[in-house]
């Protein structure tokens, strides 16, 4: 995600860095040669486009309009819906390791444990981010993995699931130990289930694209009205008509590519959510609240002491 100064309105109507006229460029020069085609032709009265009406096209607009609107509205919904489902995600992640930090009981183990549950917590939406973005890279995460869970973690489908799994396999074997009272394991347990549900809303924005009928709709309509704008113009603005036409093709296929960044906020594009900011935050936040300490080999369930 780009950041920017929303009071300094010069620099940003001069900057191209975020703004979409990069992918629609090709698209309005189209539409452009095609109104510059229509204007000579009528000007050098090959054609005569003086009795066409601009009605249709002013009636159409206006619901074409009502229709990129929706389609914005709609996108907007599904980057905001991202936006506060990563905003959970860092919450809970905090209160998890407050929770552990706070709840397990002196034992000689127990820093070695609760590095290693916060460190999980740490690697989990890096996971998420990674499969959002349908990528897969364990050099970002290695550094807060054991061998054993990078192992576990690596032979799973879901790995982002799979280290929750962990996370709540260690908090019961605390509990089997004596480490963790059923009470404080069942608080610490909603906050897994809060994180688990994050995680299926972020998969279910990524998973979920618009109707394809809606789309190719929109778009067949939107370039068909702006392919022939120029028709009704003409007769009255001459050679200005070239203008229109690429001011009208600029408002509206803007906006439509607008809605097209945004309906999948998880992606690396310049208006996509910054999940990989989000990811080091919550690092830093987690790092700090729990210092660094020196593994000892983490005894488990059924293993000899």
């Amino acid at each position: 995600m780009v950041e920017y100064d929303n009071k300094n309105w010069l620099a940003l109507l001069v900057t191209f860095n975020g703004s979409v006229i990069g992918s629609i460029f090709s698209r309005i020069v189209i539409f452009t040669l095609f109104s510059t085609v229509i204007a000579g032709l009528h000007q050098t009265h090959w054609i005569n486009l003086k009795n066409i009406p601009s009605t249709p096209w002013a009636v159409v607009g206006v619901a074409l309009g009502l229709l990129l609107v929706f389609r914005t509205n709609t996108a907007y919904d599904r980057f905001w819906e991202g936006r506060k489902l990563w905003g959970e995600i860092t919450n809970q992640t905090r209160f998890l390791s407050m929770g552990i930090l706070a709840y397990l009981a002196p034992h000689p183990d127990t820093a070695a444990v609760q590095q290693r549950l916060i460190h999980l917590l740490i690697a989990f939406p890096i996971l998420t981010k990674q499969r959002l973005r349908q990528i897969q890279n364990w050099q970002e995460v290695k550094p807060f993995l054991l061998a054993e869970d990078q192992q576990r973690l690596a032979g799973a489908n879901h790995s982002a699931l799979a280290a929750l799994s962990l996370i709540a396999t260690l908090l019961g074997q605390c509990t089997a130990q004596g480490l963790l009272t059923e009470q404080r394991l069942t608080i610490l347990h909603s906050s897994l289930g809060e994180l688990t549900r994050c995680l299926g809303g972020c998969e279910r924005i990524r998973n979920t694209p618009l109707p394809i009928a809606y789309v190719l709709h929109l778009k067949r309509f939107l370039s068909l009205f702006c392919l022939t704008i120029s028709l009704p113009l003409v007769a009255a603005m001459g050679w200005w008509s070239i203008l229109a036409t690429a001011l009208v093709s600029y408002a509206f296929i803007g906006v439509e590519e607008i809605g097209v960044e945004i309906e999948d906020p998880f992606g690396e594009d310049p208006n996509d959510l910054p999940l990989d900011k989000i990811c080091t935050t919550i690092e830093q936040n987690l790092t700090e609240l729990n210092p660094p300490v020196n593994f000892p080999v983490i005894r488990t369930a059924g293993q000899a002491g």
